[in-house]
């Protein structure tokens, strides 16, 4: 079984279940800011050091997590461990992904519901709620400019980035919108004897 290098022709050999897994792991491990953060860490393990999929992959793979219910990171790791190596992939993905977060989240439900009033404790979460939001700010910008070559998609993320701010719709009408769009694009390109 062979993994498709992205941007160019070349393969490298599929990893075994065991390396899927530690990879996730060591992505779970790291994954503060929820899944929103999880995508520039996946890019750069996954996409840039591992060539295991292409960058359009993992934001396909992003996308369609967005849709499906529960926890974003998990079911990005679990579309593309299900890639590299179908319902095992899937597997060990999810697995490593939840092992840390699992242990970590545990023990911080117990230590901050004795300490949530302290003044330190209260003052630590006021300092990581900006970064977190920059985090996914500097996701968002990243994204638009990895896609900048196409100006439909510029215009669409602008146009999606106005109208959650002045009317913050429900995320699904969104998410439908955009997926409508798409299939509308693809269809029309198809009629008219082009790429999608």
């Amino acid at each position: 079984m062979q993994a498709e290098s992205p941007q160019s022709g070349r393969t490298s050999p599929a990893p075994s279940v065991f390396c899927i897994w530690w990879t996730f792991f060591k992505i779970g491990a790291v994954l503060f800011g929820g899944g929103y953060a999880m995508l520039a860490l996946l890019e750069r393990e996954i996409v840039e050091k591992r060539k295991w999929l292409s960058r359009e992959e993992m934001q396909n793979y992003f996308a369609l997590a967005q849709l499906l219910p529960g926890v974003i990171a998990i079911n990005a790791a679990m579309l593309a461990g299900g890639k590299l190596r179908g319902l095992k992939g899937n597997i060990a993905a999810a697995a490593g992904t939840v092992a840390v977060p699992f242990g970590c989240i545990a023990l911080y439900a117990v230590a901050y519901d004795t300490a949530r009033d302290l003044p330190a404790v209260q003052a630590a979460m006021a300092g990581m709620r900006p970064a977190v939001a920059g985090m996914i700010a500097g996701l968002g910008l990243s994204m638009v400019c990895k896609n900048a070559k196409t100006p439909p998609a510029v215009f669409v993320a602008v146009v999606t980035f106005a109208v959650a701010v002045a009317f913050d719709p429900p995320i699904v009408a969104v998410l439908a919108i955009a997926v409508a769009a798409g299939v509308l694009k693809a269809l029309f390109t198809r009629r008219r004897g082009g790429c999608a």
